[in-house]
C-alpha cells in the first residue's frame, strides 16, 4: 500500500472510505469521510462504536483505527427526510443496471421505465419504476410486462437510508451497520 503525505498525516486506501454517524439516540444521521471522523474525535464530540479491520489514520505522532460507525454525545434535534421520488434515486437504486436485461449502459444510456405503464393507470413511485436500458424500453413500450413476456431482475421498492444518504451500492459495508441502517 503506498501512503501519501499531506500535512504530516499519513493516507492509504482509505480516502473514499464511509464512516457512519449516528445521534446520541444511535439514530443514522449520515455517512462522513475520515477528515471530518478526524476532526470529531480530535474535538471530544463523538464515541467511537465500530472501527473498521486493518485500517489505520497514521500520524507522526501515532495511529488511529479507524472508526466505522460514531455516535454523538450530545443529541442533535434531526428529522429523518422522507425519500421524495426522482429519477436519480431510482437509477441509483438499481446501480444504473438494466433492471430487464441486466446490462449497465453508460449512465446517460438509462432511462426509467414504469412498470405499469402511465395510460394504464400506473404512477410515478418507486414501488412502479425501474432502470432501463433505451432498448428495453422501446421493447416494453406502453404494454404490460405479461403481455410481452418481459420479467424484471428483482421487485422494485422504495431505496433504503443509506443509498439516500451517499452509500452506492458497490460500497464496502461494515458488519455493524445492519442494525442501524434498516
Amino acid at each position: 500500500m503506498t501512503l501519501k503525505r499531506r500535512n504530516h498525516i499519513y493516507y492509504g486506501m482509505i480516502d473514499n472510505q464511509k464512516i457512519l454517524l449516528l445521534n446520541s439516540d444511535y439514530r443514522p444521521l449520515n455517512f462522513v469521510t475520515w477528515n471530518r471522523a478526524l476532526k470529531l474525535l480530535i474535538k471530544g464530540k463523538v464515541d467511537v462504536v465500530s472501527e473498521w479491520e486493518g485500517k489505520a489514520i497514521r500520524s507522526v505522532s501515532g495511529a488511529i483505527q479507524l472508526p466505522a460507525t460514531l455516535r454523538l454525545r450530545n443529541h442533535v434535534r434531526f428529522f429523518r427526510k422522507h425519500i421524495v421520488f426522482s429519477k436519480a434515486m431510482v437509477k441509483k437504486r438499481d446501480n444504473h443496471t438494466c433492471q430487464y436485461c441486466g446490462i449497465k449502459p453508460s449512465r446517460l444510456q438509462t432511462t426509467i421505465d414504469h412498470v405499469i405503464p402511465v395510460s394504464k393507470g400506473g404512477q410515478s413511485s418507486y414501488e412502479n419504476c425501474v432502470t432501463a436500458c433505451y432498448g428495453c424500453n422501446n421493447r416494453k413500450n406502453d404494454r404490460l410486462l405479461s403481455q410481452i413476456g418481459m420479467r424484471l431482475m428483482k421487485k422494485p421498492a422504495k431505496p433504503c437510508y443509506d443509498i439516500y444518504y451517499g452509500l452506492s451500492i458497490s460500497a464496502e459495508r461494515h458488519p455493524d451497520w445492519s442494525m442501524f441502517l434498516r
